[in-house]
């Protein structure tokens, strides 16, 4: 498969109601993430390859944004800054929680230089907004923030930590699933999940899953609780409805919509020129009338629920995601209508209006700055992280992608 030039470690990251190894029901491998409901360890699998990996609790409702910060303090230790301008733009407190660094040596020579990212799901928009946040840093949080009060994440140029992003199923150009759901319904939806977070967020229930909203007071951390606290949804009702009432930025569900996608976030997120991007794909639905999305044969019973009420609402609602996206006719129904059961083949390739490309497995060469569309994925949402997979084709999956993380000199080697 060519020279191998690094080997440099590998981050994997969860996508909505996801976990990590911080979690308990992963810790203990009652239900771990990266090997789902499978008979194949791939921690183990990608570790006996010779990979370090890392697997980090980012919380399964946080924002793009709120996840970054998380990972800069989990990479290199220290308390987690949210910032000083974004914190009080949309409502929440500025610091959390403080982690030791796992690779506090990140950036010097040697196999720690740089890091693979991977994000599953919404781990794919978590993906883009690390890469973009090392890369650009923010500007507003430079022009609001007190320098000696800046966080380094906020600096930008370091881009040059990162030697690879993918995103894996990543809802990079939002999905039609979401976007049903529209303002109003996110809203709901997410009273919902955070009144019952209420409910549980002060009992031993949270070591199986930190819901990590600690930053919008809804919950305390998790070695402070003490007992079965059991409270009324209603007791945090003023801090959900801080959460709520960001309606596109900071709010997981609207981060997923469509609209919200290609006009808050894919429009203000600039690639690397020394950072190589991949959009990793899946796709099993079959061409049914009227291009409708029948589910495949190798679709888990999820994704074969779902995948006909994504492809419901590519149509139902095409003539308001159309006002966002290129494409119109059937050209939208070609690229929007097949799915992975939870997101578009549009809404999990490469950002729209980023420098793009068609890739394949067997290029001699890739070039850093630009994203590639890899060979769809004759499986579902869930492929990535083994739910409904064979161990062998779940390995085979993943030496692919790793790999070709091994294949790709630093990208500051490579002629522009």
């Amino acid at each position: 498969m060519g020279q191998y030039y690094n080997n440099y470690p590998l981050v994997l990251l969860s996508g909505w109601n996801g976990w990590g190894e911080h979690d308990s029901i992963d810790a203990k491998g009652q239900f771990p993430y990266w090997n789902f409901f499978t008979s194949g360890d791939l921690i183990a699998h990608l570790e006996e390859k010779g990979f370090e990996v890392f697997h980090p609790s980012l919380g399964p409702w946080n924002s793009g944004w709120d996840r970054a910060c998380i990972l800069w303090a989990y990479l290199f230790g220290g308390r987690v800054d949210y910032g000083k301008v974004h914190a009080e733009k949309y409502g929440h407190a500025r610091y959390g929680r403080t982690y030791p660094g796992v690779l506090k040596d990140l950036g010097q020579e040697g196999p720690h230089k740089k890091i693979n990212i991977f994000g599953h799901s919404f781990g794919g928009p978590t993906v883009k907004e690390i890469a973009n946040l090392f890369v650009n840093g923010s500007e507003e949080e430079r022009a609001g923030t007190p320098a000696d009060e800046l966080s380094p994440l906020f600096e930008g140029g370091h881009g040059n930590l990162i030697h690879s992003a993918h995103t894996l199923s990543g809802v990079n150009n939002g999905t039609a699933l979401a976007s049903m759901f529209g303002k109003r319904g996110a809203k709901i939806f997410y009273d919902v999940l955070l009144g019952i977070n209420t409910v549980i967020g002060d009992t031993p229930l949270m070591r199986g899953v930190d819901l990590m909203t600690q930053q919008w007071g809804i919950m305390p951390e998790v070695e402070d609780i003490t007992g079965w606290n059991w409270r009324s949804p209603f007791a945090k009702a003023a801090e959900i409805r801080n959460y709520n009432r960001n309606d596109g930025f900071d709010h997981v569900m609207h981060e997923m919509q469509v609209e919200v996608v290609q006009t808050e976030i894919n429009p203000n997120q600039k690639e690397g020129d020394t950072v190589y991007y991949f959009a990793q794909r899946a796709a099993s639905t079959l061409k049914g009338p009227g291009s409708f999305g029948i589910p495949g044969p190798k679709m888990n019973p999820m994704a074969f629920v779902v995948a006909p009420v994504t492809s419901a609402m590519t149509r139902i609602l095409a003539p308001r995601i159309q006002k966002y996206v290129p494409e119109r006719g059937d050209e939208y129904f070609e690229q929007w209508g097949p799915n992975d059961g939870f997101v578009n083949l549009k809404g999990l390739s490469a950002p729209i209006g980023a420098p793009q490309e068609d890739g394949t497995w067997d290029m001699d060469s890739f070039k850093p700055g630009i994203w590639y569309n890899m060979p769809v994925e004759n499986h579902d949402h869930m492929c990535w992280n083994g739910m409904g997979m064979m161990k062998k084709e779940l390995f085979r999956v993943w030496d692919n992608i790793s790999d070709l993380c091994r294949r790709l000199p630093d990208g500051e080697s490579v002629s522009k």
